[in-house]
């Protein structure tokens, strides 16, 4: 590198630009739990929400071994987990295949996309019961109920995903003699992945809102139980326990679909880690 192009370069790192693009985001998300803990503490310290609605932190970190440790809390995070991933496999898959079958005729989506719609207006709240009558107490019921929460996300972004291909593109695969479900795997599903990924990130979120509100209102077993347990004996400071997993279960949930997310939609991530490939 010539000095000419050395002074150019320091030039460009000490613009305000590159600085901005030095500055990591996660600095921030590091500094949001501090925060939220700060206010919890003043809040509580203060008397502003009672302690029966809000216990101090120091009172669940006292109760978080009672907690973890107490007979059979493994068996029911396994069981909370299954009930999801269950749940979220099934409702995910089926929101997929229905969305692009939709996807792939105009006669089908006119006939069968109003309907899909107006069910998902009935809260799922309102069917647990229904499917415990049916089924019983049992997992079986849960999984159902966290895949009728999540699958509408999931085909309503895929079948919106899928309309997204150029219509130029679409022109040349068929005189190029691809058939419809060529130009589909070809085409339009790469198109798609990145609001297809969206939707499962929707999706995972409210499989696992399905799976504890069916726990909550008929179940023998799972952290939801334990929550309803917990509550009905006053014990806020161990229902703040089973709330942290939740958020651990939702974080651990996130990442792994984002990892998924980057290592197949990988050209949307280089665009976005790699500033020098943007256009100037």
């Amino acid at each position: 590198m010539t000095r000419t192009e050395q002074i150019a370069q320091l030039a460009i790192d000490a613009s305000p630009r590159a600085k901005r693009k030095k500055f990591s985001p996660y600095i921030l998300t590091a500094l949001i739990a501090p925060l939220i803990l700060a206010v919890w503490w003043f809040v509580t310290e203060t008397r502003i929400v009672p302690p029966i609605l809000l216990p101090t932190p120091a009172s669940v970190v006292q109760s978080f071994p009672r907690v973890v440790f107490a007979d059979g809390f493994g068996d029911q995070i396994i069981r909370t987990v299954t009930e999801i991933v269950g749940g979220f496999a099934l409702g995910a898959t089926i929101g997929f295949l229905l969305g692009m079958l939709l996807s792939s005729s105009s006669r089908l989506r006119a006939a069968y996309l109003p309907a899909l719609s107006a069910l998902e207006a009935i809260p799922t709240v309102i069917l647990a019961p229904i499917i415990i009558a049916w089924v019983g107490f049992g997992m079986e019921g849960k999984v159902m109920q966290a895949a009728l929460a999540c699958f509408y996300a999931v085909f309503i972004t895929t079948l919106s995903g899928l309309g997204l291909a150029e219509p130029n593109a679409v022109n040349l695969m068929r005189s190029l003699g691809a058939s419809r479900w060529q130009t589909m795997a070809k085409l339009r599903v790469p198109t798609a992945l990145p609001v297809i990924f969206g939707g499962l990130q929707l999706g995972a979120t409210t499989a696992i809102i399905g799976a504890i509100v069916s726990e909550f209102i008929g179940s023998v077993g799972g952290l939801g139980y334990l929550m309803i347990r917990y509550r009905g004996s006053f014990d806020t400071a161990a229902y703040w326990v089973i709330i942290f997993f939740f958020l651990v279960i939702g974080l651990v949930t996130y990442l792994l679909i984002w990892y998924a997310e980057k290592k197949i939609v990988f050209w949307r991530h280089t665009a976005i880690t790699r500033p020098d490939l943007e256009k100037p």
